[in-house]
C-alpha cells in the first residue's frame, strides 16, 4: 500500500507534491500516446493550443457537445500551466509559505512593464516564475512524476484502489491509497468520476465563474475604480497570444507601441449547468448567457455534481479522496486563481498531516 498518490502533472499536482512529504508519490499523463486505442477518443472541441506552445492533445472517454461555454483539456506535462500568465494574488498568502515555496524554486515576481511586460491595479498581484525567470511550469520543478493514466478509483473492503494505464497495450495496474490526491483538470475530473461510476446519465454538473473582459487602452491611460485590472502591454499580449512563457527580447522590441490590453476582473458571477446524455456531456437547456460564451476566463471553479459540493461528494465516498485544484476551490472574488488553489491545498494538507 501506497500512503499517499497525487494524480495529475500540472500546478496543483506540483505544489501539493512540494508541500506533502517525500514518500508521496506522483503519477500523472507526461503525453497521450498511452490512450490511442478503441476506448479513447480525442476531444478537439475541449482542446486549448497556442502557436508557439507544446501542442498537447485531449483523450478520454466522455464526448462533449457544448454551444454557450467552453472547457479546456491539455493531457500533458504541465497541464494548463503550460499556456497561463501565472499571475497570483499574495495578499492572502502567509509568509511562511512563501518562502518556503521560495526554497524550492517558485519564485514571485513583481509586475513591471520592465521585467513582466504587465502591471495591475491590485499591487499584491505578482506573477509565479521559476529561478531562471520564466513563468513557472511543472517541468522548471525538481519532482518526479510517474507517467500514467488513472482509469479508475474505487473502494473495496473499506478500501481504497485506483486502476492505472501506463501504456497503450498494458493491462491496468491497480494501487492501493491511503490517500488519493486528486490535482487533475475538470474534464479529466469528469471522465474520471463517470468512469468509476461515480457520475451517471442526467446527473447535474455545475461550475461557476467570475466574468471579466479584455479591452485595448493606451499605457498610459488610468485603471477603472473598483476593478481589478491585469495590464499587458502589447508587446507582454502579443507574446502571451502565441503561447511564448517568458517576456523575450525580440518582445521588448515592441516596448515603443503605447498600446495594452487590460484584463478587467468583475465581481459578477456565471454559472454553467451540465449534464450526461448517452455517454456525452451537454448543456442544461433554457440557461441565461451574457454576450460570452462561459470558460473564456479558463477560471471556472466550485464543481457541484446533483447540487454538492465536489469537495463534500468525494468525501461522502471515502474521507481519503481529497481533490485539488480550480474544481475544488470556492473562489471568493474576481481576479487570479492561483492563490485560491494554493491557500486551498495548504488548509486541506494542514488538517491531514
Amino acid at each position: 500500500m501506497i500512503k499517499k498518490i497525487i494524480i495529475g502533472a500540472g500546478f496543483s499536482a506540483a505544489v501539493s507534491k512540494i508541500l506533502t512529504d517525500k514518500k508521496t508519490k506522483v503519477i500523472g499523463s507526461l503525453n497521450h500516446h498511452n490512450l490511442k486505442d478503441q476506448n479513447y477518443f480525442r476531444r478537439k472541441t475541449v482542446e486549448v493550443n497556442k502557436l508557439m506552445s507544446k501542442k498537447a492533445y485531449s483523450y478520454g472517454t466522455l464526448k462533449f457537445d457544448l454551444k454557450n461555454g467552453k472547457m479546456h483539456d491539455r493531457l500533458t506535462l504541465g497541464g494548463n500551466a503550460n499556456i497561463w500568465g501565472g499571475m497570483i494574488d499574495v495578499r492572502k498568502i502567509p509568509n511562511r509559505l512563501l518562502k518556503f515555496l521560495k526554497k524550492n524554486n517558485i519564485n514571485f515576481e513583481k509586475l513591471s512593464f520592465k521585467k513582466t511586460g504587465t502591471i495591475s491595479s491590485n499591487k499584491n498581484i505578482m506573477q509565479i516564475q521559476s529561478k531562471e525567470g520564466l513563468i513557472l511550469k511543472t517541468e522548471h520543478l525538481p519532482i518526479k512524476i510517474k507517467n500514467g493514466y488513472i482509469f479508475n478509483f474505487f473502494i473495496k473492503n473499506k478500501k481504497l484502489f485506483i486502476n492505472i494505464k501506463n501504456s497503450k497495450k498494458s493491462k491496468l495496474q491497480t494501487l492501493q491509497a491511503k490517500k488519493l490526491f486528486l490535482c487533475v483538470g475538470s474534464v479529466q475530473l469528469l471522465d474520471l468520476l463517470y468512469r468509476s461510476k461515480l457520475l451517471k446519465e442526467n446527473d447535474i454538473i455545475e461550475f461557476s465563474e467570475f466574468y471579466d473582459h479584455f479591452k485595448w487602452r493606451f499605457t498610459f491611460s488610468a485603471f477603472k475604480k473598483n476593478i481589478t485590472t491585469v495590464r499587458y502591454h502589447f508587446s507582454r499580449a502579443l507574446g502571451h497570444f502565441f503561447g511564448i512563457q517568458y517576456f523575450a527580447r525580440y518582445l521588448k522590441l515592441f516596448s515603443f507601441v503605447p498600446l495594452c490590453v487590460d484584463q478587467e476582473f468583475y465581481s459578477r458571477k456565471n454559472s454553467y449547468k451540465l449534464t450526461i446524455n448517452k455517454g456525452t456531456i451537454t448543456e442544461i437547456e433554457n440557461q441565461k448567457f451574457g454576450s460570452k460564451k462561459f470558460g473564456n476566463s479558463i477560471k471556472y471553479y466550485n464543481m457541484k455534481i446533483n447540487n454538492i459540493e465536489i469537495n463534500k461528494y468525494l468525501n461522502k465516498i471515502n474521507s481519503n479522496i481529497i481533490g485539488f485544484g480550480m474544481s475544488f476551490v470556492s473562489k471568493k472574488g474576481p481576479g487570479p486563481i492561483s492563490n485560491d488553489i494554493l491557500m486551498d491545498i495548504d488548509k486541506k494538507l494542514k488538517k491531514i498531516k
